[in-house]
């Protein structure tokens, strides 16, 4: 009678253990994801505008050796990305002040509120014979 109890009792702690492990795993990953970029988008399409981050952690980070780049150049990297799903107009680097830190931001104007699509998918047949 006992048997039927431990070891059922055991199997079912070594799943418990293994799923909290997996999980606590995949929660460290998830955040060490985020903290590895260096910007983040915000796009807002009603007004065809997307604002460029830096990832304030650097900026904010506990240890005084990790420090921003106050320059902001690393934010032009994303102007490629929304050129192909958006098209870019014109970009402006704005810099703020926060927590005695000097911030970039990067304020793309965007030439449409939806992703472009291929000419192919944008045309019906009828136009692209004309």
């Amino acid at each position: 009678m006992l048997k039927k109890i431990i070891g059922p009792a055991i199997a079912l702690a070594f799943a418990i253990t293994t799923i909290t492990i997996l999980g606590l795993n995949l929660t460290n990953l998830a955040q060490s994801h985020i903290e590895d970029k260096d910007y983040f988008i915000k796009v807002n399409r009603q007004a065809n505008v997307a604002i460029v981050e830096p990832n304030y952690g650097y900026y904010f980070h506990p240890d005084p050796e990790v420090e921003g780049d106050p320059t902001g150049q690393v934010l032009y990297q994303a102007l490629s990305e929304l050129n192909q799903e958006y098209g870019v107009k014109e970009a402006m680097m704005v810099r703020f002040e926060r927590k005695g830190y000097m911030i970039p931001n990067l304020y793309v104007f965007l030439k449409s509120n939806q992703p472009q699509q291929t000419l192919a998918e944008s045309q019906s047949p009828d136009q692209l014979s004309m």
